[in-house]
Order: structure tokens, then C-alpha cells, then sequence
């Protein structure tokens, strides 16, 4: 019988102070429950060293015991100290072993679902479902190997079927399924599936436990339905920092960043600190939804809490400040940071340029590369973009060649951001020369460089371009036509830009408020008026439910153009369509009206606005 080959990697004995000592071989044959009882002990500790003591005490156990001492239960015993050290290599080689001892090992019921906890704990998917396709027969604990798995892999139908089957076999699902097929059924937004599986839970006696209750308060936040996580909060009889968590994230994701706030209160009351995943979600919902009172106190949170300023709670700092304007806090967090990556250096770059700091973002890239820290694409954007608010040219033509240099010139923001710096120098043909070295190009692109035609007054240019965009096969949109019907009208080409809208209209490319409103604008300042009226029986049989910013725009030109005829003309298209029910419509009519001096529409428009703010 061939001992269980010994695994050779160089390890160091857990304990520096005592030198690391192999127990003496016994003279008699280790009982198999006491070896199996040394390994669980073994299996408690992470460290490779215990995992090197495990597998020394099975392959002297195998040398010196008779035929079947070393048990199927010692072989689980050992893949369980895999389990623990997160080892894959060293579990295969346990596989391999018990494979190598005949049937009566691997395929033990015991052996086979301890098989199929360890790869689904080591992220192994396809050896642990062949491991768990294998098993005679299947418990409660294989199943929530496998179905934990896919949930964690993201296969989340694959997790609920998996649930479905294990219900049909009937296994009874315990604490530890429940919490990840709720977790399948938040990824795939199953609230009905969910409520149903917690349903199952209050039936089976599953539902108190601490860790379901955490699983269905992060469900329902994820759900949207905030009010029963907080519902599954409040009844619980034990809390901990997970469940604390969950019902934050929960308020976090769906913008209730007040209620976060009030939480993360609670829990300091409590004696509960929020974990570093907390405060940085915090962070960032409230950056985005430029919440300043909600960042503060995550920031204040994790100042008492003591949380290290890492790169990633530094960085989301410095986003939350930067995006709400307080550019000075962010400046003072960066300065704080022990360390800082390429991320960090980039929001502090582009926090300077939003708040108009251009030399302080330059600056800081010069620091940035006295840290030996390289350019990326957000970088070298951001510095095109300083190079073109300051009209630096000497910078941009270095950043230019920085990114030629790097192999960063074929990033399409490096790129948009190079047009756009040309163009507004007046170096067109640079612009062009950019586009041109682009062997594939993508919408933005495009419009990039018909915008800039656009801006420079070459319309010529910029329709020839679009042009040739079809040629390519490249369907424009409405962000496209816009400004070669823009350069147009600046050019008081009036006939061309009709006729290259009725060209937009011809390729079913839908208008949208900018197309409506440069035309109207442009043709109204310009005594146009039958155009004007045209173009809005052309917008009721284009758009099927015209937006009513259109007609305010429309209303707008026709007061600017002082033209009462116009004007009733587009008040009844209004009244036609059903848009006085619209504030926005209603203003501008009344603004337009009072230009006119029609006090009686005025008076009667005023009761309408009044019964519509009731």
C-alpha cells in the first residue's frame, strides 16, 4: 500500500521561539480515532505549519499501522485542514491519495462530501460539482457547498435551481442554503422568489437565526423594498456588525442617505463599529448624490473608529469631497495618506480642474511623477483637459507625446481629448491628423471631430465628415447632426440647415430637445417665422409624445422673435397635445403672453397655474 505522498514546500514552524520538532514515531500504531481526533484539533489552526504537522502524522500512520488502521474518516480530517489553510494544491493531492486507495475511500459518503465542501470553498466550480455529481448520496451540507457557490460565482440561476432540486430530493434546507439562494434571488431580482424562500425559512424554524435575518435584510435592500428590511431589522433578537451592515447598505443603495446617517448614529450608541466596506459606501452614495452632511460623518466615523487611512477609504474621501466642491478637505485628506496609487492621484488631479485649479493640477502631476508612478489614460485625459481651459499648448503637445510613448494614444477619452485640444487652438488639421491615425472609431469619436469642424465655422467640412461616417456604415445620432445644423445656422445657412435635417429625418435618426431647439431658436432670431410654425406640425407628426421642454424652447423663440401670430399658432399645438397639464408650459406661455402684453390670455393662464400648484 503506498503511504500518502508527504508534500515537500518550504515552511517555517508557526512558533519562531521553538525550534519546529516532529512528534517521535510511535512504537505502536496510533489508534485511527485518535489520529482522526489530533487532525480535527489540526484543522482549527489556518497556518501551513499545522497542515505540514497533518500530513506528517497520516503518512507515519500509514507506514507503520496495519492494512486499513488510516480510516476514510482521516483522509475528510485532512481535506478539512486543507479546507481550513485554503489550500488547493495540498486537498488534489488528498483526492489523488484516496482515489489511489480504492473505492471504499473515495467514494465514502463522508469523503465525497467533504470532497465537494473543499473545492467549493477553494472556488474550484467544476471539481466540485463533479465531486458532487459523484455522491451516492447527498446531504444538507453538499448542497450548501454547491448552491453557496454558485451564489458566490454569480450563477445565480444555477444556485436556485440547484435549491429547487435539493426541496425536491427532500433534503431540508438549513441556515446556511437559506442565506444563498436569498442572495440568488437579490442578483436576479426575484422579490416574489425571495419573500417565498422567506417564507420557507419561518417554516423550517431557520428564520431567527442571526445570519438568515442578516441574508433578508440584505435581500429586501437590494430588492428595493427598504421599509421590511428594516422590518426583519427591528425583530431581531441579536445583532451583529453584519446585520448592522446590511440595513446599511440597504438604506445607502436606494438614496435614503438620511436614514444611513441616523444608523450609522445608532450603531455607535450601540458600541457597534461600522466596518471600512460601510464607511467607503457611504462615501460614495453620498458623493453621488452630493449628500454633504451624510460624507462628513462618514468621514467623522471613520476618524473615531480608528480605521487606517488606506488608499481606498483615502480615495473615497477625496471623491465625496471633490464631487461637493470642498476641494480644500479633499486636498487635506491626500496630504494625510501614507501611501497613495494612481487612482488617488487622478481625483485629486480632477478635483483640482473641477473647482478651475488648473496650476494645482498641474502641479500635482508633476508630483505624480516624482512618486516614479506612471501616467494612465484618466491621467493624461485630465491633463489634456488642463492643457485646453489654459490654452497650454507646450504641455499638450508633451502629453502627446507622453502618450505616443506609452502606447496610450489609441485610448478614446487620450483621443476626444486631443481633437478637442487641437480644435480650440486653431490647429484643425492636428485635430484631423489624430482622427486619422485611429484605426477604429466609435461614436464619440466621430462626433468628437465633427464638433470640432463645427466650433472652428468649417460646416463644409463638418457635413462632409458625417457624410463619410455613412459611408462607413456608421449610423449617427442626433448628438451627431446637431452640430453640423448648429454650424449651419451660425453661418445664417438657413436653406442648408433645413435640408440637413429633413436628411436626419430620412434616416429615422429621432430628433432630440438641442436638434428642435437650435432650429427653432435659429430660425426665429432670424424673422423665419414660417419655418418656425412648420417645424412644429413636423415635431407633432415626428415625435409621438413631444417632450414639453420642445414647446418651451418654441415658445421661447416665438417671444424672442415677437411674433403674437407664431405664438397662438404653437399655444394651440400645445393645447392639442395636452400639454398645459405641463408647469414648464404653462410659464412660457405666460412669459410669452406678457411680452405681448395679452393681458386677458395672461389672467386666464394665471388660473390655470394656480389650479395646477394646488
Amino acid at each position: 500500500m503506498a503511504p500518502l505522498p508527504l508534500p515537500r514546500p518550504a515552511i517555517t514552524s508557526p512558533h519562531p521561539s521553538k525550534p519546529h520538532e516532529a512528534p517521535a514515531p510511535a512504537r505502536t500504531p496510533r489508534p485511527a480515532a485518535s489520529l482522526h481526533a489530533t487532525l480535527a484539533s489540526l484543522s482549527q489552526h489556518g497556518h501551513e505549519g499545522a497542515l505540514h504537522d497533518a500530513f506528517a502524522l497520516v503518512a507515519r500512520a500509514e507506514r507503520q499501522s496495519f492494512p486499513g488502521a488510516v480510516g476514510p474518516e482521516v483522509y475528510a480530517s485532512l481535506l478539512q485542514c486543507c479546507v481550513t489553510a485554503g489550500s488547493l494544491r495540498l486537498g488534489r493531492q488528498v483526492h489523488a491519495a484516496a482515489v489511489k486507495r480504492g473505492p471504499y475511500y473515495c467514494r465514502n459518503v463522508y469523503v465525497g462530501t467533504k470532497l465537494a465542501v473543499f473545492y467549493a470553498r477553494c472556488g474550484a466550480l467544476a471539481d466540485a460539482e463533479r465531486a458532487f455529481c459523484a455522491l451516492p448520496e447527498k446531504n444538507a451540507f453538499a448542497w450548501a457547498a454547491v448552491i453557496g457557490l454558485w451564489s458566490r460565482a454569480g450563477l445565480h440561476a444555477r444556485a436556485l435551481a440547484g435549491f429547487a432540486d435539493m426541496f425536491e430530493a427532500g433534503v431540508p434546507a438549513d441556515n446556511f442554503v437559506v442565506p444563498s439562494v436569498l442572495k440568488s434571488c437579490a442578483g436576479l431580482g426575484l422579490a416574489l422568489a425571495g419573500r417565498a424562500v422567506h417564507c420557507y425559512a419561518w417554516k423550517t424554524g431557520v428564520a431567527e437565526c442571526v445570519y438568515v435575518m442578516s441574508s433578508l435584510v440584505d435581500f429586501y435592500g437590494k430588492c428595493g423594498e427598504v421599509e421590511n428590511a428594516r422590518g426583519v431589522f427591528d425583530a431581531m433578537p441579536e445583532r451583529t456588525v453584519v446585520s448592522w451592515n446590511s440595513m446599511l447598505m440597504a438604506y445607502i443603495d436606494n438614496g435614503r442617505i438620511d436614514e444611513a446617517v441616523e444608523l450609522f448614529y445608532e450603531m455607535r450608541v450601540e458600541g457597534v463599529l461600522p466596518t471600512r466596506v460601510s464607511v467607503v459606501s457611504l462615501l460614495s452614495a453620498s458623493a453621488d448624490l452630493e449628500a454633504v452632511d451624510g460624507g462628513r460623518q462618514g468621514h467623522a466615523v471613520a476618524v473615531s473608529s480608528g480605521l487606517e487611512m488606506d488608499v481606498i477609504l483615502g480615495s473615497s474621501m477625496i471623491n465625496f469631497y471633490c464631487k461637493v466642491g470642498l476641494v480644500e478637505a479633499a486636498e487635506a485628506v491626500f496630504e494625510q495618506m501614507a501611501e497613495r496609487d494612481v487612482v488617488t492621484w487622478n481625483l485629486m488631479i480632477a478635483g483640482y480642474l473641477q473647482d478651475g485649479k488648473i496650476n494645482k493640477a498641474f502641479d500635482t502631476c508633476r508630483r505624480m511623477l516624482e512618486t516614479n508612478l506612471k501616467f494612465d489614460c484618466v491621467t493624461l485625459a485630465s491633463i489634456i483637459m488642463a492643457c485646453a481651459k489654459s490654452c497650454n499648448m507646450v504641455v499638450g503637445t508633451a502629453t502627446h507625446g507622453y502618450a505616443v510613448r506609452n502606447n496610450l494614444e489609441s485610448d478614446v477619452t487620450v483621443v476626444c481629448g486631443l481633437i478637442d485640444l487641437y480644435a480650440r487652438s486653431g490647429r484643425i488639421e492636428h485635430a484631423r491628423r489624430v482622427f486619422n491615425a485611429m484605426g477604429q472609431r466609435d461614436l464619440v469619436m466621430w462626433k468628437v471631430m465633427i464638433s470640432a469642424y463645427a466650433d472652428c465655422g468649417m460646416s463644409s467640412e463638418a457635413l462632409k465628415l458625417l457624410n463619410q461616417m455613412q459611408i462607413e456604415g456608421i449610423s449617427p445620432n442626433a448628438a451627431c447632426w446637431d452640430p453640423v445644423i448648429s454650424a449651419f445656422i451660425r453661418n445664417g445657412q438657413f436653406e442648408d440647415a433645413l435640408e440637413i435635417f429633413n436628411g436626419m429625418l430620412l434616416t429615422k435618426t429621432r430628433p432630440n430637445l438641442r436638434t428642435w431647439s437650435l432650429l427653432i431658436s435659429g430660425l426665429s432670431q432670424n424673422g423665419m417665422h414660417q419655418e418656425v410654425t412648420n417645424l412644429c406640425c413636423k415635431m407633432q407628426e415626428v415625435e409621438p409624445a413631444p417632450s414639453p421642454a420642445i414647446y418651451s424652447a418654441a415658445l421661447l423663440a416665438v417671444k424672442t422673435a415677437g411674433s403674437v401670430h407664431y405664438g397662438k399658432a404653437i399655444h394651440a399645438c400645445v393645447v392639442k397635445k395636452g400639454l398645459l397639464l405641463s408647469k414648464s408650459v404653462i410659464q412660457s406661455l405666460l412669459s410669452m403672453y406678457s411680452s405681448f402684453d395679452d393681458r386677458g390670455t395672461m389672467y386666464s393662464l394665471l388660473r390655470l397655474l394656480a389650479e395646477y400648484s394646488k
